[in-house]
């Protein structure tokens, strides 16, 4: 046990000597500035935590926008087939996941209708793990290039969409039920 010196404050350090494993680390981040120092930590424990989740499911799939891109792929099939204003909520739902790989595209510098069509006709000829290739302009095996998304995070961020999108429509129907204020016409001045 020691006293050192980081940064200009005094913090306790221990150090272990033996090879045991232990199962607790330190992390000390150091930053020029609080708002970068908080992107720091947001950075570490989200490291930890998909750590924390791999650990308890290993699964993974292709990342760069191919699974929200297949997903949106199933979807609108689904909703060719659906009769009704749900056919339109479907479709919408699909062209929402849709924004993953158009997103990608577009802050890799290309042209988001043409690399996200490329995209949609790489998984229709089969190759299903192809997502949006920030390297280069176009589209690539995002499992070859081990970009890949943790199976329970995507399963949890489309059920947290699915929540929102079914809130907003429960909010848009009580809406449309209540009738509109204003005036009462048969109730005159002072009544």
């Amino acid at each position: 046990v020691s006293v050192d010196e980081i940064g200009g404050i005094p913090c306790t350090t221990f150090v272990r000597d033996s090879v045991e494993q232990t199962k607790v680390s330190t992390i000390v981040l150091r930053s020029s500035t609080g708002n970068h120092l908080e992107d720091l930590a947001r950075a570490v424990e989200n490291g930890v935590n998909i750590y924390k989740q791999t650990t308890r499911d290993a699964r993974f799939l292709a990342g760069g926008g191919s699974a929200e891109l297949r997903m949106a792929a199933h979807l609108k099939e689904l909703s060719l087939r659906t009769p009704g204003l749900e056919q339109y909520a479907i479709m919408k739902f699909a062209e929402a996941l849709e924004t993953i790989p158009r997103t990608l595209a577009e802050n890799a510098g290309q042209d988001t209708t043409s690399t996200v069509s490329n995209l949609y006709a790489a998984h229709a000829s089969g190759s299903v793990n192809h997502g949006i290739n920030i390297d280069e302009p176009g589209t690539a095996d995002m499992v070859e290039r081990k970009v890949l998304d943790h199976l329970v995070a995507k399963k949890e961020a489309m059920r947290l969409a699915a929540e929102a999108a079914i809130t907003v429509l429960r909010v848009d129907t009580i809406i449309m039920a209540k009738q509109a204020g204003g005036p009462d016409p048969n109730r005159g001045p002072g009544r």
